[in-house]
């Protein structure tokens, strides 16, 4: 029988794995890529996603307790190019895992965990937060791979899912 733990870690699993995909393809395309005049750079969208596995976890764990403190780590983290941003992925991906394997099941339903970023919101609990990050990625990945179709890059709904 598997437990809770196992059951959303492996959806998040299954999607690191697309997004990672999607994320290896943003060499084809220039760094400074915009998919508008007021959107992030393809750079800084790689980034972004790269951090989430990390940046989420500490968010919702409260271990930041404000936006200043997220802000400092996603300094620290941002690279310069997709091969050093696709090594953070793999680390917060490590980051995030080694966070969970501590946990129980009863650890992930206590309702203990409120963002700073939602300071008047019920409390609630991993089974709620760990979807929302995998969400989360899902979302930005689909964003990238819209970024790299405007590019022109050598995508497919193949690549979306994670076929190399």
């Amino acid at each position: 029988m598997r437990i809770i733990k196992d059951i959303l870690l492996a959806f998040y699993e299954d999607e690191i794995k697309e997004v990672r995909v999607v994320m290896e393809k943003a060499k084809e395309v220039s760094l400074d890529f915009r998919l508008t005049e007021d959107s992030r750079t393809l750079l800084e969208l790689v980034n972004h996603i790269a951090q989430i596995p990390r940046i989420d976890v500490d968010i919702y764990s409260g271990k930041f307790p404000s936006g200043e403190e997220t802000h400092k780590l996603e300094l620290q983290l941002d690279k310069e190019n997709i091969g050093d941003a696709l090594n953070v992925f793999d680390d917060c991906c490590v980051y995030l895992r080694k966070y969970f394997e501590k946990l129980t099941d009863e650890d992930l339903l206590k309702e203990t965990l409120r963002p700073f970023y939602e300071p008047d919101s019920s409390l609630r609990s991993w089974s709620h937060f760990l979807p929302k990050l995998t969400s989360h990625l899902a979302l930005h990945k689909g964003v990238l791979w819209s970024y790299l179709k405007a590019a022109n890059a050598n995508v497919t709904m193949f690549t979306y899912y994670g076929a190399k």
